[in-house]
């Protein structure tokens, strides 16, 4: 379901479907759908998490970047430090591949990047030198000497630990960032061949700028933190003397760690979970199905409250010789017990829905009993 769906939608609960007598025109209705989301979001956010990388003996760190530049980051639910166990993510591939260019496909004429990364159990690596060639008009791309992965030794004693693919990413003509071009399910293949168009990348990942493809560890430790910190608890607000540095002002964290905890080096990867407003645009949404309905009720009770303005202007009016008394005033008074009748509504719903989120997060985190020594066991 998109924008335009929940908006159809929207009409249908207000009775209010196309024609030239509308009560609301399209724009008063998109500002009630997005309150709706923005209310629905303060109940249940959209989460979201992304990897960074950590810094030498740090602890504050900024924000981190968003999914998409239009949804910013509100909050922080969740830090998982360290991810992967230390030293144990694969190296990145040392070299690029061979490309000619050739005829008989669909890309457009310019220049052309790529570059290749290694899969394992636990994620992937950050991609190899770039390599470059020029195609002419339909033309393909002929990648040939695909670096191999690793293979694991039979005498180590470290748990299992493989490459079981490879990530091949591509540039648009003439553009800079790399995109998911396809999968190399195996980790002995060399060679492809690419006569994928340009728009066919439109929308498909973006090289990973974090080595995730190390051993997961279990059970995972979260981390206490501390949000907006820079202004007091990180070394350099401490270090400006309180003057009040810009810099120290921009969304930041701190973890609570220890100083036998600190990272030693920028290998150790954490996790962020964060929270963001939801989605719901042309190009579809981040609301669950079962949660749709909610926002056409919040988007219903808002477009309400704006059209009950107008209906304010009412009057009580009694003919002096014939009797007659013509009286609007019940006309706001229904409005107002409609629109009361649909926030009991709305604000009942959310709070259920919150009862089930924090529910849910709850059992989550109780799962399982992890017994102390489970290292030994």
């Amino acid at each position: 379901m998109n924008l335009s769906e929940i908006l159809n939608a929207l009409r249908l609960d207000l009775s209010d479907p196309a024609g030239p007598n509308q009560r609301w025109s399209d724009s008063d209705l998109l500002r009630a759908i997005d309150k709706a989301v923005i209310r629905y979001s303060e109940y249940c956010p959209n989460m979201s998490y992304c990897d960074m990388n950590t810094r030498p003996y740090q602890r504050t760190y900024p924000y981190p970047q968003p999914w998409n530049p239009g949804y910013p980051v509100w909050w922080i639910e969740r830090i998982i430090y360290p991810l992967q166990a230390y030293g144990s993510a694969f190296q990145p591939p040392p070299g690029g591949m061979s490309a000619i260019a050739g005829s008989g496909g669909l890309l457009s004429a310019g220049l052309y990047q790529y570059a290749v990364t290694f899969l394992s159990e636990g994620g992937e690596t950050t991609p190899s030198p770039v390599t470059r060639v020029t195609t002419a008009n339909n033309g393909s791309v002929m990648l040939s000497n695909i670096p191999l992965g690793p293979t694991p030794s039979t005498s180590s004693s470290s748990p299992l630990h493989n490459i079981i693919g490879r990530n091949l990413y591509r540039t648009q003509a003439g553009g800079s960032t790399l995109l998911l071009l396809t999968t190399l399910a195996d980790n002995s293949s060399s060679s492809y061949l690419d006569t994928l168009a340009d728009s066919a990348l439109e929308g498909r990942p973006h090289a990973p700028s974090v080595n995730t493809s190390g051993i997961m560890l279990w059970p995972p430790q979260e981390r206490d933190f501390a949000e907006y910190s820079n202004l007091f608890e990180s070394s350099s607000a401490l270090a400006a003397g309180g003057q009040g540095q810009p810099f120290s002002q921009i969304p930041s964290f701190t973890l609570k760690l220890s100083s036998a905890e600190l990272p030693r080096d920028d290998t150790l990867v954490m996790r962020i979970f964060y929270a963001t407003k939801h989605q719901l645009d042309a190009n579809g949404t981040t609301i669950p199905e079962v949660h749709r309905d909610l926002i056409v009720l919040g988007a219903s009770l808002y477009a309400m409250e704006a059209y009950q303005v107008p209906t304010n202007d009412n009057f009580s009016f009694q003919d002096g010789e014939l009797h007659d008394q013509l009286d609007d005033t019940s006309i706001p008074r229904a409005w107002q017990q409609a629109i009361a009748a649909r926030r009991v509504q709305f604000e009942t719903r959310l709070q259920e829905i919150r009862n089930q989120r924090d529910f849910a997060s709850a059992a989550r985190v109780h799962w399982g009993d992890i017994p102390v020594r489970w290292a030994r066991l």
